[in-house]
């Protein structure tokens, strides 16, 4: 018989992931209310991220606060580049959403295999973590609440950047109506890539994140696809729906893996989208559109 302490235990180490869960829904909703395409390159920035941030810690003693930084821009110019390298000319040449979609899945396939072949296939850790608190009776360790605090911070800092620079309400008009915009004088094309090297770089510190909490390797791009999982059920281009989502996925899939078996989590997570889809299309917290005719 499964105790309340015990839920209430798994529940907040779900918090943590659930955090990280979140900064990469963003990225993924972000890039869909930029462009209206699905980027199945953005999971493999967790990865990215997490390998990357281990090399700079671990291998060149870099402090984690510090190794953030470079983290970011790293896989935020990597997301940059592809998208106005590898996608771009395929979108001024009006070719088809499903062409532009597949484009992302091969430049997915390119990350990961370029990351197994320079850092392998095992699994690293950043080292061991601090022993936790007890509050209440329950166990609390420092560094999911810095992942908390951290994704608390970088969806307040979003959040600023889309409604009080130049830049962000240019990614929200060209995420309103491309066209409109490109009347209005927004350079669209650069802004889609401003959007894709933000949702990367957002990519990029939730996968540092996670390699510190639990480790990294190129198995971490799963982390990726539970936080595109957490998306949709929050509501697929809601940047609040993608926090609410990811982290009712990280608390869920913790709370079921304690009361079921763990070996089913990603069953459930994964057919817990589909039965909110068919019960709610848009999400828990997706709008819907209106299409003019």
């Amino acid at each position: 018989m499964v105790s309340p302490t015990e839920v209430a235990q798994q529940a907040i180490f779900g918090l943590g992931i659930g955090a990280v869960y979140a900064l990469v829904g963003l990225g993924f909703s972000l890039i869909y209310r930029s462009t209206g395409m699905l980027s199945f390159v953005h999971p493999q920035f967790v990865m990215l991220g997490s390998v990357v941030g281990f090399t700079v810690t671990i291998s060149w003693g870099v402090p984690l606060p510090l190794a953030v930084v470079p983290v970011g821009l790293f896989t935020g110019a990597v997301g940059y580049l592809i998208d106005q390298i590898g996608v771009r000319p395929i979108r001024r040449q009006g070719g088809q959403l499903i062409s532009l979609i597949l484009a992302t899945l091969g430049w997915g396939i390119i990350v990961v295999n370029v990351v197994e072949l320079a850092f392998g296939t095992d699994q690293r850790t950043y080292g061991t973590l601090s022993p936790p608190w007890t509050v209440f009776g329950l166990s609390v360790r420092w560094q999911m609440l810095v992942a908390l605090a951290s994704a608390l911070v970088l969806v307040g800092l979003l959040r600023l950047f889309l409604l009080h620079t130049r830049q962000g309400r240019a990614v929200r008009a060209v995420g309103e109506d491309p066209s409109t915009a490109a009347l209005m004088g927004i350079d669209v094309e650069r802004t889609m890539g401003l959007s894709a090297g933000i949702g990367g770089a957002l990519g990029g510190v939730a996968g540092i994140l996670f390699g510190w909490l639990f480790f990294a390797g190129i198995a971490v791009d799963i982390v990726g696809f539970k936080s595109l999982a957490g998306a949709v059920i929050g509501g697929f281009g809601s940047l609040p729906g993608a926090v609410v989502g990811g982290v009712l996925v990280g608390v869920a899939e913790n709370i079921f893996g304690l009361v079921f078996e763990t070996a089913w989590r990603d069953v459930f997570v994964f057919g817990s989208v589909i039965v909110v889809l068919l019960i709610r299309p848009r999400g828990l917290l997706g709008r819907r559109e209106h299409v003019r005719t």
